[in-house]
């Protein structure tokens, strides 16, 4: 007699590992033929992604500084400011002003017609106005003088930036007057003084990547997404229940375990779901040029945890009660929209917004943590924050597939 044995490991049989490897493959295979899985999934993150890029691609970009208009009177002719001022004016990347000599009643009918931005009156003082100017401990003799229109409150950054520059000329053009004056041996220190450009600033990257308002809704796309496999998690859970569907029934009377075919499921489903995010990312990042920064490590680990979070919220919706199919799916999408807009999918701070009058939202909104996960990659040199919303993803995956799991073990029929 040829005796069967039977390999086990800690109650787990070979058989049983078998029937998990199997149950896993079917279900991705299923999937793969699941037409409708593979729109939500695959082609409409794709479609979703191009018309943001084609709304929103332009959004960070910015405007390039564009030069000031201005107008110049010179009460007197002076080869050195009017050197100065063409040469600021000097057509180009570079070109600072755009001025229009003219006299004092021309410019203010310019400035009237908001044609310019201020009006630079120019007057070389001469050296015996400087003494009688020190004499009088006067230090008001500046050669430029700006006016300003109290009606052109549109574009204020132009007029800060035409005082700054007057203000400037003004104060050094004192100094090497008067310096002239007290003590000719310094000046020329102090015209290199003057002419040497020092910078307080220090630019320094705090992340792999820059940030835009337009980067904020692909974070938010990705969530969605991700998200979008709880349609998935809650067709499972469904799928294992006698009651709702006729496959269900089928394997409450089959030999396998009810736990390890439900964990073959979920893997295959896992994998279905994260292969499509990485085709999304494939596309986002290579076709449209989206800019994830260089932790794509990061970004792929944010997918896989996120997959895992939106199938397990479906596993476990989808265990609850007695409800059809359709009441299940209706809530369900209810559940994922509400969260998407929450994390700023409709309206770009609208994570920022929850997080001043309720954070604990962002702390259990699963589309929130997808969205500032990917965020904080980008923009924060640790990865404190990162990990900080890796771990409440797997938190909420742990809660929900735990859920789900003992809803389903809980389920007994009195006849099949």
């Amino acid at each position: 007699t040829r005796l069967k044995i039977t390999m086990t490991y800690e109650g787990v049989s070979k058989d049983d590992v078998i029937a998990h490897g199997n149950t896993m493959k079917y279900t991705l295979l299923n999937l793969l033929r699941d037409k409708g899985q593979v729109f939500w999934c695959v082609a409409f993150p794709l479609l979703l992604g191009t018309m943001f890029h084609f709304a929103f691609g332009g959004l960070g970009s910015g405007e390039s500084f564009s030069a000031i208009p201005v107008a110049v009177v010179m009460q007197e002719e002076s080869s050195e400011l009017r050197s100065m001022f063409d040469s600021l004016s000097k057509p180009g990347e570079d070109q600072f002003l755009e001025v229009t000599y003219a006299s004092a009643a021309d410019a203010k009918e310019l400035l009237k017609a908001k044609e310019v931005y201020g009006i630079i009156t120019a007057d070389l003082p001469t050296v015996s106005d400087y003494r009688n100017a020190a004499s009088a401990k006067d230090v008001s003799t500046y050669p430029l003088s700006l006016t300003l229109s109290a009606e052109m409150t549109s574009d204020p950054l132009y007029q800060s930036i035409l005082s700054v520059l007057v203000d400037r000329f003004n104060i050094e053009y004192s100094a090497i007057a008067q310096a002239a004056m007290k003590d000719p041996t310094k000046l020329p220190a102090l015209l290199d003084a003057v002419s040497t450009e020092v910078s307080y600033i220090r630019h320094e990257s705090l992340g792999a990547g820059s940030v835009d308002e337009s980067l904020t809704y692909f974070f938010n796309l990705i969530a969605m997404t991700c998200l979008y496999a709880a349609m998935i998690g809650n067709t499972l859970a469904i799928s294992n229940q006698a009651n709702l569907s006729d496959l269900g029934a089928r394997r409450n009377v089959s030999p396998v375990p009810r736990l390890l075919a439900t964990l073959g499921d979920l893997t295959g489903a896992l994998i279905f779901e994260f292969s499509s995010l990485l085709i999304t990312i494939a596309y986002l990042t290579l076709v449209l040029k989206v800019d994830f920064g260089n932790h794509l490590g990061g970004v792929a680990l944010t997918c896989l945890c996120g997959c895992l979070a939106g199938l397990s919220l479906g596993f476990l919706v989808g265990c609850i009660g007695q409800f059809s199919k359709e009441t299940k799916f209706g809530f369900l999408m209810a559940a994922i929209m509400i969260c998407c807009f929450l994390s700023g999918l409709m309206i770009g701070n609208m994570r920022a917004l929850v997080e001043d009058f309720c954070p604990l939202l962002n702390r259990i909104n699963p589309a929130a943590l997808i969205s500032d996960a990917l965020y904080s990659l980008v923009v924060y040199p640790s990865y404190t924050r990162f990990f900080t919303n890796i771990a409440g993803l797997l938190l909420l995956s742990a809660l929900f597939c735990l859920g789900g799991l003992a809803l389903v073990r809980r389920k007994k029929y009195a006849s099949l």
